[in-house]
């Protein structure tokens, strides 16, 4: 599992240039972490090895991370100022 968490530094890298390397690495869960916005878009490795559509995520959500039996993320908490 990996998590980025994009600045608009570094957004296209994050978004274009990462996204494909953890692709082909085989990263079977990526988050991408936009805290201005408060989304997050996660992605998971489908039987083709390629990253399907993202499920988004706002600050009013839980996330349950699928590769960790029984952990969830409280969103409320990570974009908390």
């Amino acid at each position: 599992m990996v998590m980025e968490i994009i600045s608009p530094s570094t957004a296209r890298k994050d978004k274009i240039e990462k996204f494909n390397k953890y692709e082909q690495a085989g990263v079977k869960e990526f988050w991408l972490v936009e805290p201005q916005e408060k989304i997050v878009s996660v992605f998971m490795l489908q039987d083709n090895h390629r990253f399907g559509r993202p499920e988004l995520f706002t600050d009013e959500d839980q996330v349950t991370i699928s590769i960790f039996k029984g952990l969830t993320i409280d969103l409320k908490m990570v974009f908390s100022e």
